[in-house]
């Protein structure tokens, strides 16, 4: 650490949410029913899936975002968080008159997902502040916000603690700018961007002043973009037995995170360390089941060597 003041390792700051998983036969339609095989209710927002990630693997998290409610939903959570000592979580403000932002998530067998999603907008956010980044090595930010998301970010930079976002795909969104390295989905990329060249797209985030960029791409390579502009690919680990792709992006997140302060590992090993946490949790068979271990990562890791 380098100040007295670090009590923690990350800041997660971002969207607190819950999720209903629904696996189905397939999606439904006008003229079809679907039959839903499995349902579950589980933690969701990227803030609240890294941070339980990186506690997992034995960090230290700050845990602050949108308001919850006293509903279940937001006692679902709750109940959660107590799980994890490593996780603080004084800055998360419950309140009975806000809904619990949540998502529908509708999974097909071949593990992937649609979504639905409810109050997300509706739901207040805690400012970050200089005083709760003074305690954390790292901020962890996603960009399914609004401005607070720049202004965490500033603060941040500010006090010299390196950002890692996500899905900061906009060159004239200030997040992005403020960025030292963005994970960036690239069926959301496209889907904002239609028709653009990843590499083309990631040289006009670091014009714009963001650092490494990594684009993911399911089960084909991950483009990454060093902070200088030359790029490399990873392969990502073959999983033969895909449950639910829901939630990987964020434990690949949390996979660089993790790695990213670790400064004996390479950008390369820290991509494919994220590659395996991320592949090895679309494996989970239900909610509760944890994120993978630090074992269980390194054996995938030594299994199939990249």
């Amino acid at each position: 650490m380098s100040d007295g003041d670090e009590r923690y390792d990350v800041l997660c700051y971002g969207t607190i949410s819950m999720d209903n998983i629904t696996r189905l036969d397939r999606l439904p339609n006008p003229r079809r029913d679907a039959v839903a095989t499995f349902e579950c209710n589980e933690v969701g927002g990227e803030a609240l899936q890294v941070a339980i990630a990186l506690a997992r693997w034995g960090l230290r998290v700050l845990l602050a975002g949108n308001v919850i409610g006293t509903d279940w939903k937001g006692q679902l959570i709750e109940r959660e968080l107590a799980r994890y000592e490593s996780i603080d979580t004084r800055y998360i403000q419950s309140r009975p008159e806000i809904v619990t932002p949540f998502s529908r998530i509708l999974v097909t067998p071949d593990g992937e997902r649609s979504r639905i999603a409810y109050w997300f907008d509706d739901a207040p956010k805690v400012e970050l502040t200089e005083a709760m980044m003074r305690q954390a090595r790292l901020l962890s930010v996603d960009a399914y916000g609004h401005q607070e998301r720049d202004r965490a970010a500033e603060v941040a930079r500010a006090l010299g603690r390196p950002v890692v976002s996500a899905d900061a795909i906009s060159p004239t969104y200030p997040l992005a700018s403020l960025s030292d390295a963005i994970v960036i989905s690239g069926a959301w990329l496209l889907a904002n961007y239609p028709g653009v060249f990843e590499y083309d797209h990631a040289l006009e985030l670091q014009e714009h002043g963001a650092g490494a960029i990594i684009i993911t791409d399911g089960p084909r390579p991950v483009l990454v973009v060093r902070p200088d502009g030359s790029p490399f690919g990873v392969e990502p680990y073959q999983i033969p037995d895909i449950v639910d792709t829901s939630g990987a992006g964020n434990m690949f997140k949390a996979g660089i995170i993790y790695g990213w302060l670790r400064p004996e590992w390479t950008l390369e090993y820290q991509v494919k360390f994220a590659c395996a946490a991320a592949g090895l949790y679309c494996c989970r068979q239900r909610g509760d089941d944890p994120p993978p271990s630090l074992d269980e990562i390194a054996a995938l890791m030594r299994v199939q060597p990249r």
